[in-house]
């Protein structure tokens, strides 16, 4: 489903949590919406970079011919919620283009939902934050 704010647009794809596999799985929905993969991964970061920049894990995708389907960082929005953001980065027309996700759990881990802005990204980290926070808030009113 797509939907705007502030002038964005965003898709909404819903995930359930298979606890013998320990993946999310995507929830069918009428439109299809491929930059995200079937299944996703929560694990803790190895990478020190990423730590560095406050994400302790990572979400990604299955790995195919040795490489992740899908990857990315989740920075905490807030420790008292269970939202966090990261990004995806893809060319598109010989151009590097970057998309901000915003990763919202269930309080029992067993939902996902994961909100995708498509070529949508606010590079200065202090307006990004406020951005997935307002973003947040319009979404409980």
């Amino acid at each position: 489903m797509e939907n705007t704010f502030k002038n964005s647009y965003y898709k909404t794809v819903n995930y359930l949590l298979n606890s013998s596999t320990g993946y999310y799985e995507k929830q069918p929905i009428k439109i299809t919406f491929n930059k995200l993969p079937n299944d996703l991964k929560v694990e803790e970061s190895k990478m020190e970079f990423l730590k560095k920049q406050g994400a302790n894990e990572i979400i990604r995708g299955r790995i195919k011919n040795g490489k992740y389907l899908f990857f990315t960082g989740l920075i905490p929005l807030s420790e008292n919620l269970n939202v966090y953001f990261g990004n995806h980065a893809e060319t598109f027309n010989k151009e590097k283009k970057t998309s901000l996700i915003v990763f919202a759990f269930s309080e029992n881990d067993s939902k996902l939902t994961v909100y995708f802005f498509n070529h949508f990204y606010i590079f200065d980290r202090p307006h990004r934050i406020a951005f997935v926070s307002d973003f947040i808030k319009s979404l409980n009113q």
